[in-house]
């Protein structure tokens, strides 16, 4: 967060990143000196350049293989003397012009700044994969899970007074706290919200008009603050009837922590949830998917979420050209509005949008996943995170 430590940031990052062109670009020039054939050189460089990169992009970033292509690639072709050279003087002279070679100011910080980048990267996964390993323990602070409230025909402003009592009592307390613009100020007074009850399914015979009523669904985040990311399963779709009734009488589904724990140290919060064999079902030969809700973590700043580890959840790109949110950053955009999915006439306040690209499904249990939360887009995915969340589904 510190704006002239991003600035040296980025500049360090473009220096090397143009030093690396220049050695790349001259390295792979050299294959033409040294076959004097146009083609084969083509075909050489293809080979050189490409295989190690697309290797790399199957198994994303792996030490070895960068300086492969970074390192040992340029130095092995380097080596390897043009067609038209002399190789008996060429061999004669070749040791003092690689001592010379490595005794070059630039070959030195090109060789310092790609170990410092390993080295940094490293660190990074080792120190998200070390946090993902924590448990629940004495040492931690045991967090209160509150009770749920019904809001229906409350005003906004009671609405509001009521989460900032709430976050007074949370790890996030602040003098300054003002509950954010962006994600808390389209609600609408006096209007109905998403009772609890009908939130995971709703028979056709039940009125509409009590969707709205009971304890209200987006007071498990406004009145828990400390549940910095939840849960929420999607829409699942089936003429089952007795499945269906099966997960509206599923409380587990509702995703109410039943246990939370603070490592101040590490940033850590850790939740533990009630699973069940319905986070495995399948609907139209389809494994129900589940949701993060980012409703508090935007609130607080927390902008961008990446899973740095999982174990027993798989992540499937919504596009074809899209990424998951286990390869890379992505976004929260939650927010409270009235909106229409409740099928109240007039609308709801509840939380929206739901965001595909957060979506996951469980393989077996237990489970768990460790997201990292930034404040700011992150340079890259594994850079430490502002804070941590993991979830633990037993």
């Amino acid at each position: 967060n510190i704006p002239a430590f991003q600035f040296l940031t980025i500049i360090f990052l473009l220096i090397t990143i143009s030093i690396m062109i220049f050695v790349i670009f001259n390295y792979k020039r050299r294959f033409l000196n040294i076959t004097k054939n146009l083609p084969i050189s083509i075909i050489l460089g293809i080979i050189f350049g490409c295989a190690v990169e697309i290797t790399m992009a199957f198994f994303y970033f792996n030490p070895i293989l960068f300086l492969v292509n970074k390192i040992a690639l340029p130095i092995i072709v380097a080596t390897i003397p043009s067609k038209d050279a002399d190789k008996k003087e060429y061999w004669n002279t070749y040791f003092n012009r690689m001592k010379n070679f490595f005794k070059n100011p630039i070959t030195i910080f090109v060789i310092v700044m790609t170990l410092i980048d390993v080295s940094l990267v490293q660190y990074s996964v080792f120190n998200n994969k070390r946090i993902s390993q924590i448990v629940p323990n004495e040492k931690m602070e045991k967090l209160v899970i509150n009770p749920l409230s019904a809001y229906s025909e409350k005003t906004k402003e009671e609405i509001l007074n009521i989460r900032k009592e709430f976050v007074k009592t949370s790890i996030f307390s602040s003098e300054n706290y003002t509950p954010n613009e962006e994600v808390f100020g389209q609600i609408e007074d006096k209007k109905p919200w998403w009772g609890m009850d009908y939130m995971l399914c709703s028979d056709s015979s039940i009125p509409k008009s009590r969707i709205g009523t009971g304890l209200s669904e987006e007071s498990r985040y406004i009145n828990n603050p400390n549940i910095l990311v939840g849960v929420q399963m999607s829409m699942i779709y089936s003429n089952d009837k007795k499945q269906i009734t099966d997960f509206c009488n599923d409380k587990s589904l509702l995703f109410i922590p039943t246990e939370l724990n603070y490592d101040e140290k590490n940033k850590l919060i850790i939740a533990k949830y009630k699973g069940s064999e319905n986070l495995l079902k399948s609907f139209n030969k389809k494994r129900v998917p589940f949701n993060f809700v980012g409703l508090n973590a935007r609130d607080f700043g927390y902008n961008w979420v990446y899973v740095n580890n999982s174990e027993n959840t798989f992540f499937l790109p919504y596009r074809i050209d899209e990424k998951t949110i286990a390869k890379e950053p992505k976004q929260f955009k939650t927010f409270i509005h009235v909106g229409n999915a409740c099928k109240v006439e007039g609308g709801c306040n509840n939380a929206s949008p739901f965001q595909k690209e957060l979506e996951f499904k469980f393989q077996k249990l237990p489970a768990q996943i460790t997201l990292s939360l930034w404040k700011h887009k992150p340079l890259f995915k594994n850079q430490p995170a502002d804070m941590y969340v993991k979830m633990i589904f037993e």
